[in-house]
């Protein structure tokens, strides 16, 4: 359990006091012999947890999750090129303004708030549309969806094109599982504030063998956001080492927990979550069949309003996440993710019981959907 258990942001999100006593750590020469090991065991266990495979590689970037979508984007493509962006909410349409940014020809196939992606409209598209590249989003962290990126990822690999897939997991992996390799898609960019329990300020890529090779080719000048001098292990220039020391220690406790305790807390908390909203008055805006792990969005009937249910849970210590786009005036977002266990996820809906509907039942269902929480984080 946290010691700030009221933060349910999507993110950032808490960070435990492991991860916070390792980014104490005296600074040190980042081309040293202390903080080199640390640096090769962080690029270790993220090739293992993202399932890179043998030619695949990680790099972890100084900059925010846009910021490694933007790194994806300046790597694989180049002006004038085609790519498709699917887009199920506001980051999905992030991603494909980032390309947009770098005059790149984007084709759009988007689909209702509240929806995931359809995989035959998308492959229907594609069919008639070669392009050079796919933009996915895994978990939309504006809705709540999840998109059944590794059940399509294959299928779009399989086409005459082979297009190269990138996928946004900033709000997904490692709450979420996702496979590279058997997913078959070439990169995915995840970040450090949400399921990887550290402050916000780096991008973590991971790339397939074939990624790896297209990038190893393509000999267009890149500075800043060059993902070739990290595949084969070096420093461009000064890394985030406070901060790396701290993913250090929040992937050994990731390891601790298991990767099957950790995907399972998480359904959980989403459980938890929905069953406090459908009882409260607050219906969850997504279905369950396509609900995520790490984020709630939950539906605000008049006479409430988001801004209120917010400022009175902060007056109560609450911090929860408002709606985003057309969501912005009718949701509030429930952050379920990282080092959230469910004794922290039953704390907040304690105080947000006090300014809904229906408190009581509200609680009961919450408290229904409550299992052992991770002992990791407890």
């Amino acid at each position: 359990m946290l010691d700030t258990p009221h933060i349910l942001l999507p993110g950032p999100t808490p960070v435990p006091e492991r991860v916070q006593q390792a980014m104490l750590r005296s600074m040190s020469d980042h081309r040293g012999n202390v903080f080199e090991p640390v640096l090769a065991r962080v690029y270790a266990r993220l090739a293992a947890l993202l399932h890179v495979g043998n030619a695949g590689r990680v790099a972890v970037l100084p900059a925010s999750g846009t910021g490694g979508l933007e790194a994806a984007i300046q790597n694989f493509f180049q002006p004038g090129d085609h790519v498709l962006s699917v887009e199920t909410g506001l980051f999905g349409k992030r991603f494909k303004e980032i390309a947009q940014a770098m005059d790149i020809q984007v084709e759009t196939v988007a689909f209702e708030w509240g929806q995931a992606f359809d995989e035959g409209q998308v492959l229907e598209v594609l069919e008639r549309t070669p392009v050079k590249g796919v933009l996915l989003t895994h978990n939309e962290t504006s809705t709540g969806v999840l998109n059944p990126v590794e059940t399509l990822a294959p299928r779009i690999r399989a086409l005459p094109h082979s297009p190269l897939i990138l996928v946004d997991s900033i709000s997904g992996v490692p709450s979420v599982p996702f496979n590279l390799m058997q997913s078959q898609a070439d990169v995915i960019i995840a970040a450090s504030q949400k399921g990887f329990m550290c402050p916000p300020g780096l991008a973590i890529l991971g790339l397939s063998g074939r990624a790896v090779e297209h990038v190893l080719k393509d000999r267009r000048g890149r500075h800043y956001l060059d993902l070739r001098p990290y595949l084969d292990g070096h420093l461009p220039y000064t890394p985030a080492v406070s901060l790396i020391y701290g993913l250090d220690a929040a992937l050994e406790l990731l390891d601790e927990e298991g990767e099957a305790a950790r995907l399972a807390r998480h359904r959980q908390l989403a459980q938890m979550a929905r069953a406090f909203g459908e009882a409260a008055g607050l219906p969850p805006l997504v279905g369950e069949n396509v609900t995520s792990p790490t984020v709630t969005a939950l539906s605000v009937p008049a006479p409430l309003t988001p801004a209120d249910l917010r400022r009175q849970a902060a007056e109560r210590g609450l911090q929860i996440a408002g709606g985003l786009g057309p969501w912005h005036h009718s949701a509030i977002r429930i952050g379920h993710v990282g080092a959230v266990d469910a004794a922290d996820l039953w704390g907040g809906l304690g105080i947000l019981a006090h300014m809904v509907p229906n408190p009581l039942p509200a609680l009961e269902a919450a408290f229904t959907a409550w299992k052992s929480p991770s002992p990791v984080f407890s």
